[in-house]
C-alpha cells in the first residue's frame, strides 16, 4: 500500500509499504478520507517529536474491508471514523471517562501509525474499548473525518461554559476558531468577536456566525476591544499560542471572565502575566487537549442532525501523492481543511 512517511523536518515522502494483515481481533479500513491537523504541521515543521518513519494523520474515515474472526458488531463495508486515542481503559482518568487524559495514553498518527495511507489496521484496543464509531448513511466520509478536530472544539467550548448571551472572543480564524464560531453560535452567544491576521478568514467567520471581526494589523487590537465595543467580554477563547497578547486579554475580560487555551505551541510557550489581575478580577484561566469519546460522540450526533455543517471549513482535496504539496499549502496559511484521498 501507499502510505505517506515521516523522516524528518520538512522530510514526507510516500513510500509503497507492506499492507497490514489482520488477525482474529482486528481489522482492515481502507481510508477514505483523512485532513490535515495543525498538530501534523507541528510534526512537520519539527516543532513535536515523533519517530521515524511513523505513518501520520489522527483525523481520518474510512470503510471496513477485512474483519478479523473475533471481532463482532462490524462486518465488510461499515463506515467508520477513528476516536484517536489507545487508553488503558484502567486508570483514574479512564474510569472517569477521560481517556484522553490516560496516563498511559498513545495517540494514532502520532504515536501509532495513522491514517495517511491507502488501508489502516484497527487493532483490538481500538475495537475492544469502542474508539471505532460506526457512521450513518447521511454523514460523508469527509464529515466523518472532521469528527476529531469538532470533538476537541466541543471539550474546548464545554470547559469554558459558553451559553446564551455570553460575549465571546475568539483569537485565531483558522480551521479551528471557525469551528469555535459555529459552536458558540449553537450554544447562543449573543456576540462573537473574532481575531485574525487574514482578512479572508475574517470574512468566512463573520459567514459562519462571528458579529464583529478585527485584524490587529489593521487596527490597535486592545483598543479596538476596550473601546469600540458597548459590551463586555464574558469568554476568551485562544485557537492559536500568543503569549504576546495574554496580558491585553487580561485587562479586556470582564470581572469573573474566563479563559481557556484551546491551542498549544511548538517545543515552548512563556508569558509573563500580571498575577494580580487573575486574583482581583476573580478570572478563570484554563485549557483544553483533545476531547473524550462521549464528546466525540456529541460531534456525531451534531453533524448527523445537520445542525453543524463541517464541511464548511473544508477548502481543498489532494490524492495521497500530492501530500507534500498539500502540506506545504496548509503550513503557509493558504487553505483551511486541507483533506487527502488516498
Amino acid at each position: 500500500m501507499k502510505a505517506l512517511l515521516f523522516k524528518g523536518p520538512k522530510k514526507i515522502v510516500i513510500e509503497e509499504i507492506p499492507t497490514p494483515k489482520i488477525s482474529n481481533d482486528s481489522l482492515l479500513i481502507r481510508v477514505k478520507a483523512a485532513f490535515i491537523c495543525a498538530t501534523d504541521l507541528k510534526i512537520f515543521r519539527g516543532e513535536r517529536n515523533v519517530k521515524q518513519d511513523i505513518i501520520l494523520g489522527h483525523e481520518f474515515s474510512g470503510e471496513v474491508i477485512e474483519v478479523g474472526t473475533s471481532v463482532k458488531n462490524f462486518t465488510v463495508g461499515d463506515h467508520v471514523s477513528i476516536y484517536p486515542i489507545i487508553a488503558d481503559g484502567t486508570c483514574d482518568y479512564c474510569l472517569k471517562g477521560f481517556r484522553n487524559r490516560c496516563v498511559h495514553r498513545k495517540t494514532i498518527g502520532i504515536d501509532l501509525n495513522g491514517g495517511f495511507a491507502e488501508y489502516f489496521l484497527a487493532p483490538k484496543e481500538m475495537i475492544s474499548l469502542g474508539h471505532l464509531i460506526k457512521i450513518p448513511e447521511n454523514v460523508s466520509f469527509e464529515e466523518a473525518a472532521l469528527l476529531e478536530p469538532l470533538s476537541t472544539v466541543i471539550n474546548s467550548i464545554e470547559k469554558i461554559g459558553v451559553e446564551y448571551g455570553d460575549n465571546v472572543l475568539i483569537i485565531g480564524a483558522g480551521p479551528m476558531g471557525l469551528l469555535h464560531v459555529m459552536m458558540a453560535k449553537l450554544r447562543g452567544a449573543a456576540n462573537i468577536i473574532v481575531s485574525d491576521l487574514i482578512n479572508e478568514r475574517l470574512t468566512i467567520a463573520k459567514e459562519l456566525g462571528a458579529t464583529c471581526v478585527i485584524n490587529p494589523k489593521e487596527t490597535d487590537f486592545p483598543y479596538s476591544i476596550s473601546k469600540h465595543l458597548n459590551y463586555e467580554i464574558d469568554k476568551i477563547i485562544l485557537t492559536v499560542c500568543i503569549p504576546e497578547i495574554i496580558e491585553h486579554l487580561l485587562s479586556i475580560i470582564r470581572p469573573q471572565g474566563k479563559i481557556t487555551f484551546f491551542a498549544g505551541s511548538g517545543k515552548t510557550c512563556f508569558s509573563n502575566i500580571d498575577l494580580n489581575k487573575i486574583h482581583y478580577k476573580e478570572l478563570t484561566l484554563t485549557a483544553t487537549q483533545s476531547a473524550t469519546l462521549e464528546q466525540f460522540k456529541k460531534g456525531l450526533k451534531l453533524i448527523s442532525s445537520k445542525r453543524l455543517d463541517v464541511k464548511k471549513i473544508i477548502t481543498c482535496s489532494f490524492p495521497l501523492l500530492d501530500a507534500e504539496k498539500a502540506f506545504t499549502l496548509r503550513n503557509e496559511l493558504k487553505a483551511l481543511k486541507v483533506l487527502l484521498k488516498p
